[in-house]
């Protein structure tokens, strides 16, 4: 009798045990896949002057938090590699660090190729989501899981 209450009791804990972690394993994957990403810098002024605005997508991966993306080829100018983390309640922390492209574009007007970097803070909700870069000019970065 004694043993059965015990089996009793662990199959009980065991159970709640594992529906206590599903929900938040499940929210931990919450956002991992293919995502979409528009980046936009509008048009603005530095102290070097006029700086023209851009866009452009890439895709970022999202896999167990852990945030990847690309656009351009990696250390070649105009190309940039984004690392970051997404929490589970969505919270997204980015940095990007690239070679810039035409002078045009960059702030300071710095050559083609000069290494930088920038980091975006933003938020995920469900299938969207935006951040901002927090460094040198305005930018947003549009997300739309794939």
């Amino acid at each position: 009798m004694i043993a059965r209450l015990f089996l009793l009791a662990c199959s009980i804990l065991l159970s709640c045990s594992a529906s206590a972690q599903g929900p938040a394993a499940e929210q931990s994957q919450l956002y991992d896949g293919r995502w979409a990403v528009e980046f936009t810098c509008p048009d603005t002024k530095d102290k070097s002057g006029f700086i023209k605005g851009y866009r452009y997508t890439f895709s970022a991966i999202i896999d167990a938090g852990k945030l990847n993306g690309q656009f351009g080829i990696t250390g070649t100018p105009d190309s940039v590699v984004y690392t970051g983390t997404v929490l589970e309640d969505g919270t997204l922390k980015i940095t990007g660090v690239g070679r810039s492209g035409n002078p045009t574009y960059s702030a300071g007007q710095v050559a083609t190729g000069t290494s930088y970097s920038y980091t975006l803070l933003g938020k995920l909700d469900g299938v969207t989501g935006q951040a901002t870069r927090l460094e040198v000019r305005p930018c947003t970065a549009k997300f739309a899981k794939q």
